[in-house]
């Protein structure tokens, strides 16, 4: 039996990650990455089963990160800031994620991620519109807080791809985060005019 090793398995997870982010899940096969790694696809089945098990492997810290991350935004305590100090606090909880974890969330929000990650951002954008539905439970309808999810979502989506430098990314989150919160707000109030 070959003894797997430990900068094989990185090297394939490396190439993996550069696949999916660049491919998208779909298109990317275990022959690319084992092309990209410069190991036989043999070899490549000697360390992962599939391109779903890569996956899993890859998203497994990101995950966790996500998951605590959104434990953070969705508590209630932000809600008694302003807005404009809502959205610089989730901007310094978000913007390390999301510039620590840029491709593998890329992964994640593509529209053919892999079972487990869609399963995750199902999970966030539920967590978020929870979060959204909290400012006002009453009158905020359900359809509205999940356009705001899915633009927001989008609009995560939209910074991750268009915003190399990490100064001006910041600042873009924290526009965007601004932006939404403000819609929250408005809204609310035109429903408690009627």
């Amino acid at each position: 039996m070959q003894v797997q090793k430990d900068y094989i398995r990185n090297s394939i997870l490396e190439s993996a990650l550069e696949e999916f982010s660049s491919k998208g899940f779909r298109y990317a096969t275990m022959s690319s990455i084992a092309g990209r790694c410069r190991i036989s696809k043999s070899n490549l089945y000697r360390y992962f089963s599939s391109k779903e098990d890569i996956c899993h492997e890859l998203l497994k810290i990101p995950s966790a990160e996500i998951k605590n991350t959104l434990t953070i935004l969705t508590g209630t305590e932000l809600l008694k800031y302003s807005n404009d100090e809502i959205a610089k606090k989730m901007t310094e909880v978000l913007y390390p994620v999301l510039t620590g974890y840029r491709k593998e969330i890329m992964i994640i929000i593509s529209p053919d991620a892999p079972s487990e990650a869609a399963s995750l951002k199902i999970m966030v954008e539920q967590g978020l519109m929870k979060n959204f539905l909290a400012f006002d439970p009453e009158r905020t309808p359900k359809g509205f807080a999940e356009t705001l999810v899915k633009m927001l979502m989008a609009g995560i989506e939209n910074i991750l791809i268009n915003y190399k430098s990490d100064k001006n990314m910041k600042a873009q989150i924290e526009s965007m985060l601004r932006y939404h919160l403000r819609g929250v707000l408005a809204f609310s109030m035109l429903r408690k005019e009627k």
